[in-house]
């Protein structure tokens, strides 16, 4: 009878032992699934530093990291559940995010420790730019500005060169953003004899969306309502610009101190050759808003809602749409940066985690997650 005993508990064995193995194998694909769960969220931002090191992040505080040139991502802590939504790095080791409620995050070792800096506002930061380990600006709503000189340790709140001197006339309090486009829009076309050419209505505290320099001295920042500020010396002063538009401007990208493209709603495409003191609109040939714009040599791209992606092959003089086979099924694409070397590698992010790198100046697009 033993043996058949010790028969009865082999067969048991070897049926208990499937599903084990079965659940191993769940296991580890459930374990997969949630890893690449991590990544479905927005991504706000992205910015390489140099060819191989690389950071995007976006919803809940969420940082995803490259030391390979893209290749693979892994996570960092950030500290944080509030939304980060651009990103600033000086060389590998260190960098700054911000995001919602304020928040301002620093990093000295590549991202493996973050902590946060005092920024004195529980106001939203949409934009962080910093020239050295030292100087460095953020922009937010309410035309919020500040300037710090010291890392990021105290702040000094530059708003007022930022605020309109007159605010309009039209009663904006509970509306949306786009019924207060309307609103300022149908003020402006009301208006007896129009405005000279050049001046736009805009509210009395645009919201700063993006901040770039082309060196330590020569700046510019956009924003709400078609608003471009520039500055000359650092960032000490900054002054207006006339752009013309109503349409928010969302991102601009300089490849020199004269030439320039600022990207925004509805498809609207600016282009300066003067440095901003003149701004023309360009056919983007598309109507989606565009978030991100990026451009070397004859090359560039701009990218935005509905997957919408722009392309130039002369040098930003004409645009058309470009729809690379990897972003078809992926609906919205919020920021974009050119890493320059032998081949341009572009780097693009956007919503349910989309990370697309092409490392052949644009021509061809990997999906990366």
């Amino acid at each position: 009878m033993r043996w058949k005993r010790m028969i009865l508990w082999m067969v048991l064995g070897i049926f208990l032992a499937v599903p084990l193995w079965g659940c191993v194998k769940e296991q580890s694909e459930e374990v997969e699934k949630f890893q690449i769960g991590n990544f479905r969220n927005k991504l706000m931002a992205v910015s390489f530093v140099d060819t191989q090191h690389g950071w995007t992040a976006g919803d809940h505080g969420m940082i995803i990291a490259t030391a390979d040139g893209g290749k693979t991502w892994l996570p960092q802590k950030s500290g944080t559940n509030h939304s980060l939504r651009s990103i600033s790095f000086i060389d590998a080791k260190r960098g700054w995010m911000v995001g919602g409620a304020g928040t301002i995050i620093r990093t000295e070792d590549g991202g493996q420790t973050w902590k946060p800096l005092n920024s004195g506002t529980k106001d939203d930061l949409m934009c962080v730019k910093f020239l050295d380990e030292k100087r460095g600006f953020v922009g937010g709503v309410f035309s919020l500005f500040l300037r710090t000189e010291d890392g990021g340790r105290t702040w000094t709140d530059m708003t007022d060169q930022f605020s309109e001197e007159q605010e309009s006339l039209v009663v904006t309090e509970g509306m949306s953003e786009e019924e207060k486009m309307k609103a300022l829009k149908d003020e402006f076309a009301a208006e007896e004899g129009g405005l000279d050419e050049g001046e736009s209505v805009i509210p009395q505290n645009p919201m700063i969306n993006e901040i770039v320099f082309v060196n330590p001295l020569k700046g510019w920042a956009v924003g709400e309502a078609g608003s471009i500020w520039t500055t000359d010396d650092g960032g000490v002063k900054w002054t207006k610009q006339q752009s013309g538009q109503l349409e928010d401007l969302f991102s601009a990208y300089f490849k020199d101190e004269r030439e320039g493209w600022a990207t925004g709603l509805n498809g609207t495409l600016l282009h300066t050759e003067d440095g901003g003191k003149s701004w023309k609109a360009m056919s983007s040939t598309v109507v989606q808003s565009l978030f991100g714009i990026a451009v070397s040599g004859d090359r560039g791209y701009a990218v935005g809602n509905a997957a919408t992606i722009i392309e130039t092959k002369d040098g930003g003089k004409t645009w058309k749409e470009f729809k690379p086979a990897a972003i078809q099924n992926f609906s919205w694409i919020r920021a974009i940066t050119v890493v320059k070397d032998v081949q341009d590698k572009y780097i693009a992010v956007g919503g349910l985690g989309t990370i697309m790198i092409s490392k052949d100046g644009g021509q061809n697009w990997e999906k990366i997650s």
